[in-house]
């Protein structure tokens, strides 16, 4: 209800705006008007309190919230997720933080027991993820594979941009305080022969406008890198016709860019991009040409932003919209003149915004002929918001320090900053760069990973604004989508802003099958839901009616762990029944409950890939200006473990039980399973080959290949007779491996009263899951030979024949908001003793820096205990919705 009501809200914004149009093309700007307003986005910046981290260390991040359509703190969400994400792209932990006034803070703990490598932060509200949505590429599977459409699509549903931060951690020093930057990467059993093929390239183009249209004058830009996403730089590329004639010609920058002019596009032009790589010539069709449309050009100059605009076939009214992060700033109808051509329009920059601005070309009917982002740079951000004094250039051990905070703009309301001290010898530098203000005004605007996003900052001259402007042009993703803020295309959220804690989901019957696959649930009748939360021995217990089958509910506050039962039971069934049916069989996982109750996971469950810049290796990026020999006393290596023995199968190497890919909770890993609709029924009353290949689709998924791979399942660490080979969907035979015969030893685990527990999730403490198989490398060219990655799933019970009491009905170990400990700053104000060690690298977080009334701050914290180099970091934004940005 409160979601419809929501909605309603927004809808009367929209059209309250719609009602002063006049015609077809105003009523869908006024659409689009009302959209910005009543549904902004919210964008997310993490402030982290150093550049890299060490095994055993804490990372200590302070978190952002805006809304789109004012730049400030947001006050639509209230709940922030953050996510810990390992380098295969395997989820470590997730917090949920409590926002007060837009920004949260929050320290994950890296843990010895995890491996070395690029790492990433990913947070998001719940509201930021109705928009962006995408599809997980995969391949197709019955529908039967999954419970409901629902649970289907929120299983693949993936997103084209949340915010995500990456960053090195190195193994835990060898002596403590001796920090040497080495990476010891997970260790596969597969290794891979390097490949002797020629050169490859990437070339792909972006016509301004989106399109390439007969009879015009179009400029079109380009992008070229090699297979793993490297910019290949300083390559020349030359544009032929049909005839074979050289029509154009351009050279990438260093970031793979470029850009040329088509004059007089013929109707027939074929046009091909030729340039040469190492010796080896390549060949790539531009995009075809369109008979009817638009071509559009863009320029600036000191006041204003021109359109030139080329219309071809195109009878309808049309018109121009440029918008900012959503919001409506310029609108034009366009009229021919005598010549029966479009003027150029020059919008004055006084009437946009400073970042990227989003122009439209459309018709009365909603059609899109053109559209370009271009940056807008007003000076309105150059003025620094902080100043910082007091800093020498170096200190001695256990040194005291003062620095001096000073805001230029001293109002309180909106307002926030976090700070960050650190030791300059152990910092790295990385192309994932960004600060509150590239993040805000560019990256987050953009599509993919912007690698040293500052550069574009550094100055205004012509060189930076080409760059910039070539950035605008290569992208093929829109963050505001104009045709559905024009109501063209249907736009429902999923999800509201959230106030509170909840929990959604829905209600089956048990041992029944979803007859109607596009419904959540096969109830017939509605039926009560029954939660009961269960912390530090207090319980709370809720009661909700279902509605068609699903339900959503306000659930208390709630900080830390927390246990969640669930059940369902019919709406005359009261609270005695309730209490009745927990006294019998509540703890005997094979029997079957009245009804099967769902959580709905919204959380993303799929990676992305990196960028070859976000985890490119320190030896391989240029040294940074101004950086001085300090930060350059440490070096990086990465390697695997080292091999001795390998395997006669010409390519395996030792099963290494110590470094699995996954650890996961055995009960959890039942109720992700059963929550997405992969299972349908109590854990005991899945087959163990279908557990098996469950856990397999959970983690490691279909690759997204007509392929097959074949899992092996261990009861703690010891083998089963037979490997199964697992097909996920019927593929056409060629596309097939041949199953290979493997001699394994026998199990030896015990009798059947032994093997019975591994069916029990009483017993089963954890399952550990090993494979070659990278998420984030999906696609890559390692899984297209014979030797497809194996997945190893190895059973573990508690130690010590513990055992825990699982449950017929729904149970839950889930997290509440997480609780942030105070970061530790010693007290050197006396001389410390002479055993005294201390080896600190980051001095001093404060993730909320408290000014006075005149806009400053005092801070004081004391040396590590060598001699050191400090860096500081300030970041935040003011109330007005300017960031703050300080590094020195």
């Amino acid at each position: 209800m409160k979601k419809d009501i929501f909605i309603l809200l927004a809808i009367s914004l929209v059209t309250s705006v719609y009602v002063l149009a006049n015609s077809d093309t105003d009523s869908l700007y006024c659409k689009v008007q009302g959209f910005g307003i009543g549904l902004p986005q919210e964008k997310v910046y993490l402030h982290l309190d150093n550049t890299c981290y060490f095994l055993g260390d804490t990372i200590w991040y302070k978190g952002y919230v805006t809304r789109s359509d004012k730049g400030t703190l947001t006050d639509l969400s209230k709940i922030l997720y953050v996510e810990l994400l390992t380098p295969d792209g395997y989820s470590v932990e997730r917090q949920q933080l409590e926002m007060t006034s837009g920004t949260a803070s929050g320290m994950f703990i890296l843990k010895d027991s995890l491996y070395a490598g690029y790492y990433e932060l990913r947070a998001y509200t719940r509201w930021m993820l109705n928009f962006g949505q995408c599809e997980y590429p995969h391949i197709s599977r019955k529908s039967h594979g999954f419970y409901s459409r629902k649970m289907k699509d929120d299983y693949i549903r993936d997103y084209e941009k949340l915010y995500s931060r990456v960053f090195p951690v190195y193994n835990k020093p060898k002596e403590e305080g001796r920090y040497t930057k080495e990476m010891t990467l997970r260790p596969m059993r597969r290794y891979y022969k390097a490949r002797k093929l020629k050169p490859t390239a990437v070339l792909r183009f972006y016509p301004e406008g989106g399109h390439l249209v007969q009879n015009t004058t179009g400029r079109v830009a380009l992008e070229l890198n090699d297979e793993e996403g490297k910019h290949l730089e300083h390559i020349d590329i030359t544009i032929i016709d049909q005839d074979g004639e050289k029509v154009s010609e351009c050279q990438t920058d260093k970031r793979g860019r470029a850009s040329f002019i088509l004059k007089d596009i013929s109707p027939e032009g074929k046009y091909k991009a030729t340039f040469t790589l190492k010796e080896v010539k390549f060949s790539e069709k531009l995009p075809e040409v369109e008979k009817n449309g638009c071509a559009l050009s863009v320029t600036q100059t000191d006041s204003t932003a021109e359109a030139f605009i080329q219309a071809v076939g195109i009878e309808r009214e049309i018109a121009l919209h440029v918008m900012h992060q959503g919001v409506s700033k310029f609108y034009l109808p366009l009229r021919k003149n005598i010549k029966g051509e479009y003027d150029i329009v020059k919008i004055p920059l006084r009437t946009l915004s400073t970042g990227v601005n989003q122009l439209t070309i459309f018709d009365d009917e909603g059609r899109i002929y053109a559209d370009r982002l271009f940056f807008v740079n007003l000076h309105d951000y150059d003025k620094p918001q902080i100043n910082i004094s007091g800093m020498e250039k170096q200190y001695e051990p256990f040194d005291s320090i003062t620095l001096c905070l000073k805001l230029t703009d001293t109002n309180k309301q909106g307002r926030s900053v976090s700070l960050s001290i650190r030791d300059r010898a152990t910092e790295e530098p990385i192309y994932d760069n960004g600060t509150m203000l590239t993040e805000m005004l560019l990256a987050s605007e953009v599509r993919g990973f912007v690698e040293n996003p500052g550069f574009y900052f550094e100055s205004d001259d012509s060189i930076h604004r080409q760059a910039l402007d070539l950035l605008m042009m290569v992208q093929g993703w829109r963050r505001y989508e104009w045709r559905k803020m024009a109501d063209v295309e249907p736009f429902t959220p999923n999800w509201l802003p959230e106030k509170f804690q909840t929990i959604a989901g829905c209600v089956n019957h048990a041992e029944k099958w979803n007859v109607d696959f596009k419904k959540a649930s096969n109830l017939k009748r509605e039926v009560n839901v029954w939660a009961m939360f269960v912390q530090n021995g207090k319980t709370i217990e809720l009661k909700q009616p279902t509605r068609n089958g699903t339900f959503y509910m306000q659930t208390p506050k709630i900080y830390g762990e927390y246990m969640l039962f669930l059940s369902a039971a019919k709406q005359d069934k009261g609270t005695d029944y309730i209490t009745r049916s927990r006294r019998k069989d509540f703890t005997d996982e094979e029997a079957w409950p009245d009804y099967y109750v769902k959580l709905d996971l919204f959380h993303p469950h799929f990676a992305k890939p990196y960028n070859y810049y976000q985890d490119v290796p320190q030896k391989d990026m240029p040294h940074f200006e101004g950086e001085d020999s300090v930060v350059r006393t440490s070096f990086t290596n990465r390697y695997m473990p080292a091999v001795t023995v390998q395997a006669k199968r010409g390519g395996l190497r030792h099963y290494d039980p110590t470094k699995p890919a996954v650890v996961i909770d055995a009960y959890e890993a039942y109720n992700l399973m059963a929550d997405y609709g992969l299972a349908d029924r109590p854990f005991y009353h899945i087959r163990e080959d279908t557990m098996c290949r469950l856990l397999a689709s959970l983690f490691v998924g279909d690759m997204n290949m007509h392929r097959q791979y074949y899992y092996e399942k261990r009861y703690d660490g010891k083998t089963q007779k037979t490997k199964n080979w697992y097909r996920l969907v019927k593929a056409p035979l060629e596309h097939a491996i041949s199953p290979v015969k493997v001699e394994l030893p026998k199990p030896n685990i015990g009798g059947y009263q032994t093997l019975r527990k591994y069916r029990l999730l009483s017993w089963l403490d954890k399952f550990y899951i090993y494979t070659d198989y990278v998420p984030r490398e999906q696609g890559s060219w390692k899984y297209k030979q014979d030797n497809q990655p194996e997945v190893i799933i190895d059973y573990r019970l508690y130690p010590d024949g513990q055992y825990f009491p699982a449950c017929r009905d729904r149970r839950y170990r889930l997290q509440g908001y997480a609780v942030c400990e105070d970061f530790y700053s010693p007290d050197y104000s006396r001389k410390p003793l002479p055993e005294t060690k201390d080896y600190r690298r980051t001095l001093l977080w404060i993730p909320e820096v408290k000014f006075d009334e005149k806009g400053e701050a005092t801070v004081r914290l004391f040396n590590n205990g060598k001699q050191t180099v400090i860096s500081v970091e300030a970041e935040g934004i003011t109330g007005k919705g300017i960031p703050i940005v300080y590094k020195k």
